[in-house]
């Protein structure tokens, strides 16, 4: 019980770390490139759209051993993201990316421009504007994709079961754990992680209400 609930969080925890920076890294590098930001946020979205069974699919024909990349990693590092820990954490940051993008976005997008402005007319480095311009005035919409991306990497489920697997202690979250007390008919344990997912589900929805009315 407790193991599942670590690897989940743990998961999600990096999902988070990863998808902030990325995310904030993307903004800014796409910001005066219209055509590429289209392209790039395009493919930054469609997570969103597809079932989590076929981007898990699609990780497995662009990461297993027969692949280009996936070789690559095996016979330089004698490394497969196949049945790995790095393949459920890779599984959660992809199907919670869109959220956190979009989030951070609109967050930046819908800051007033005369900040902005007012910041550059002072020379200030692009990293100066992230910490004391964009973040300050956007850290609503960043915390809402947070916990919004946050709740999609905790209940992953789909993607992670196909490149990732199903293994107790190593990749087994707390939604596979789940899957697996129904499978074999245990349902006293069911009940009890329905339970845990119930009270943290909870938990990223009441954080989520108390931004976004406050905001409001």
């Amino acid at each position: 019980m407790i193991s599942p609930l670590k690897i989940s969080l743990f998961i999600v925890f990096i999902s988070i770390f990863f998808n902030i920076f990325f995310s904030i890294f993307i903004y800014f590098f796409l910001k005066n490139n219209s055509n590429l930001k289209k392209i790039t946020e395009f493919f930054l979205t469609l997570p969103i759209f597809l079932p989590p069974s076929v981007i898990g699919y699609v990780l497995i024909i662009g990461l297993g051993k027969n692949s280009i990349l996936g070789n690559f990693f095996y016979n330089f590092f004698d490394f497969r993201f196949i049945f790995s820990f790095q393949g459920a954490v890779l599984a959660a940051i992809i199907v919670s990316m869109p959220i956190f993008y979009q989030s951070i976005k609109v967050g930046f997008d819908t800051i007033d421009k005369a900040y902005i402005e007012t910041a550059q007319c002072l020379g200030i480095s692009t990293f100066n504007m992230i910490r004391y311009v964009y973040l300050p005035l956007g850290y609503r919409k960043v915390f809402s994709g947070v916990i919004l991306g946050a709740g999609r990497a905790f209940g992953e489920f789909g993607a992670t079961i196909l490149i990732a697997g199903n293994i107790p202690g190593k990749t087994q979250t707390l939604p596979l754990a789940l899957y697996s007390a129904i499978e074999s008919g245990n349902y006293e344990l069911a009940n009890k992680i329905l339970i845990i997912l119930f009270i943290f589900s909870g938990i990223f929805l009441f954080f989520y209400i108390i931004l976004t009315k406050k905001e409001s």
